[in-house]
């Protein structure tokens, strides 16, 4: 029931507290809390947790008991001191030469943390001031720096609307407001007219946000090209969010006024088309005529209906070339001939057909290769004879040096060379 209570303190700072004793509050009561440095007092703004707001993993603030009339009547003195304690913030901020701004001054119930609201261009030393107001007062002394927002939420005032400022009655948090806002809701991007009390975009900019963002998506673009038979060419002008129409402005300087649903009915406009294809007002496309055959000789001319392949379907390649499909919801099947040939062979298969097509040249490489190998494990003393012969009247050497002319040069060169060592010293032998 009560668990969470959502209350406010001075300046329309609210914080969310845990109801333990699960006391029967409403809307208005007064409430004493614990937080992490004393008790203070706030009003209850909302019984319960709103929708969309988390009050996060840990709650500081935990109930303690309802407000007395003696806890109001030290609630009004604290707000007295307040008065003084801002009027002598200000004359010590001047004192220490300081480019800051006194917002606020907050004074905890319990008068042992007094907060300090201000707001700077940068960042403010302000470890001197701290001190001399902490001797002043006598209390815990914190110093805020706070951004414009919070600021006007403090101070509260009236928008252009001529309504109380969203900030400071029902927001509980500033959500981030970016030029692209107002374009997706065609506004003009006038600073003056977007611009608030605080200086900043407005925070109503984001109310209408998602509609229209809605509307965009199911409508097509400003500026898409449209083609109408009688009309000529033309393109999308305006999108009326609410009203829900799209006009449409032709070359003839006429104006068309079309919902979306008669845009769509009656155009070729689909959400997926780009924005440089011409859309064409040719209406719902034309059904085909029904043939009724006139005569028995007439339809048995005629071609069966093409049809394509599927989920299910059965294709088998052939190797000579085509393919069969194997319709699965009809026992007919359909035969293609290609003159493209697809090979069915394993992949043994084709390295061995690889093998088959080298020439005779390389096995006659390998095997003065593994020559080479045994010959240099012989005695030096057959090196040098080795050398001594002229490999050129063997027969196999105008076939290596065709090889070497070839993309097989390493394997022939080094073949061929210990070919030549090879019979070389078999001869000095």
């Amino acid at each position: 029931m009560n668990e969470l209570l959502q209350l406010e303190f001075k300046g329309h700072r609210t914080e969310y507290a845990v109801n333990p004793q699960q006391y029967p509050f409403v809307r208005g009561d007064l409430a004493i809390v614990t937080t992490d440095r004393g008790q203070d007092l706030g009003k209850v703004a909302f019984v319960g947790l709103r929708s969309g707001d988390s009050p996060g993993d840990k709650l500081g603030l935990v109930v303690l008991r309802r407000a007395r009339e003696a806890d109001v009547e030290k609630l009004k003195q604290n707000r007295e001191r307040e008065a003084q304690a801002k009027k002598l913030a200000r004359a010590e901020i001047a004192r220490h030469n300081l480019e800051m701004k006194l917002v606020d001054v907050e004074l905890q119930w319990d008068g042992r943390k007094m907060t300090f609201y201000f707001t700077a261009e940068g960042r403010v030393d302000f470890r001197e001031l701290v001190r001399d107001l902490a001797n002043k007062f006598r209390t815990r002394i914190d110093l805020r720096q706070i951004g414009a927002r919070d600021e006007t939420k403090k101070t509260s005032g009236y928008g252009i609307c001529g309504r109380p400022l969203c900030c400071a009655t029902f927001l509980t948090e500033f959500k981030p407001i970016t030029t692209q806002m107002p374009r997706d809701q065609f506004l003009p991007l006038n600073p003056s007219k977007l611009s608030g009390v605080c200086g900043r975009l407005k925070c109503c900019l984001r109310y209408e946000l998602d509609i229209y963002r809605e509307f965009q998506r199911e409508c097509p673009k400003i500026g898409h090209p449209i083609k109408d038979e009688a009309k000529g060419m033309g393109e999308v002008d305006k999108l009326d969010v609410v009203r829900g129409q799209i006009q449409v402005r032709y070359s003839g300087g006429t104006t068309e006024l079309y919902t979306r649903e008669s845009f769509v009915e009656m155009t070729t406009w689909r959400p997926q088309m780009p924005k440089n294809e011409c859309i064409c007002t040719c209406g719902k496309k034309s059904e085909a005529p029904q043939v009724q055959p006139a005569e028995s000789s007439k339809t048995e001319d005629m071609p069966p209906p093409s049809r394509e392949a599927g989920r299910g379907d059965k294709i088998t390649l052939h190797g000579e070339g085509g393919f069969r499909v194997e319709f699965e919801d009809d026992e007919d099947s359909l035969d293609v001939s290609t003159e493209v040939n697809v090979s069915m062979d394993s992949e043994a298969k084709r390295k061995r057909r690889r093998k088959k097509k080298r020439p005779q040249g390389s096995g006659e490489g390998q095997a003065a290769q593994q020559k080479a190998v045994s010959a240099s494990s012989e005695p030096a003393q057959s090196k040098p004879a080795a050398q001594a012969v002229a490999p050129s009247s063997e027969p196999g050497t105008q076939e290596r040096k065709k090889r070497r002319r070839g993309g097989r040069r390493k394997h022939g060169g080094q073949g061929g060379s210990s070919g030549e060592g090879t019979g070389s010293s078999g001869g000095g032998a």
